[in-house]
C-alpha cells in the first residue's frame, strides 16, 4: 500500500512539476448544422440559422507541458450570436418550384439569438515539432442562454508555439447532441439541429514550466 502511494505521489509531482496554465482568447465562426430544413409543427416553420459572431475567455491548464505528448484542459465562457430567419413553410404539393428546382422561400422574419455555453475541454495533444503540434478532444457545454442546455462536443485543433508567452491555435468542435431543438421558446417554434464551430485562439501562457 505505502508503494501505491509513494508511486502515485511521483507521478503526481512529475505530472505538476511540467504544468503551465495561462490566459485564453479566441473568436470564429460557428456553423448550425441541419439548418434551414422544415419540421411538423403547428403552423409549419422552416428555418435559417447563421452563426454572426463566435467568441470565447478562458483559462488553460497544461499538463506535462515539457513532453512530446501533453494534456490541455480549458475552462471558458462563450459568446455567440445567431441570426434566425424564419418563414412558414408551405405543404409539399403547394410549394412552388423554379426551373432549376430549387424552393422557393416564403417571406418571413428575422431574429436574433444570444448564446453563452460554458465548457470544460479536454484535449489530448502531440507535438510534430518543437513548435508544431494537434490534438483531439472532449468538450461537455452546458448552455446557459436562452435555454439551460447541455451539449457533449469532440474536438480536433492545431497549435502554433510563437514564443514562450504566446501560442496560436485554430479548433473545431461538433455538437454530437441536438441542441437547437432546445432553443424553441417564444419565436422559434419547431427549430432543431446541431451546433459546430471553427475557433482562432490565443495562449497566452503566465507559468511556464
Amino acid at each position: 500500500m505505502k508503494k501505491i502511494l509513494f508511486l502515485l505521489l511521483l507521478i503526481s509531482t512529475t505530472v505538476f512539476a511540467q504544468t503551465e496554465h495561462g490566459l485564453l482568447v479566441g473568436a470564429g465562426a460557428g456553423f448550425p448544422i441541419q439548418d434551414g430544413a422544415v419540421y411538423m409543427t403547428t403552423p409549419h416553420y422552416g428555418y435559417n440559422n447563421d452563426v454572426n459572431v463566435n467568441g470565447m475567455l478562458g483559462y488553460r491548464f497544461r499538463f506535462l507541458a515539457n513532453q512530446r505528448y501533453f494534456i490541455d484542459l480549458d475552462a471558458s465562457i462563450g459568446f455567440q450570436w445567431m441570426q434566425v430567419y424564419k418563414y412558414k413553410a408551405l405543404l409539399l404539393g403547394d410549394i412552388d418550384k423554379i426551373p432549376e428546382g430549387d424552393y422557393v422561400i416564403p417571406p418571413g422574419e428575422s431574429f436574433t439569438d444570444f448564446i453563452m455555453p460554458i465548457s470544460i475541454a479536454a484535449s489530448w495533444n502531440y507535438r510534430l515539432t518543437d513548435k508544431f503540434h494537434f490534438g483531439l478532444g472532449v468538450t461537455p457545454t452546458l448552455y446557459v442562454q436562452p435555454q439551460a442546455v447541455f451539449d457533449l462536443s469532440i474536438m480536433a485543433k492545431v497549435g502554433y508555439r510563437l514564443s514562450k508567452h504566446c501560442e496560436l491555435g485554430l479548433s473545431y468542435q461538433y455538437g454530437c447532441l441536438n441542441t437547437l431543438k432546445h432553443f424553441n421558446d417564444g419565436p422559434a417554434l419547431g427549430r432543431r439541429g446541431h451546433l459546430s464551430d471553427l475557433m482562432l485562439s490565443v495562449y497566452i501562457p503566465f507559468v511556464i514550466k
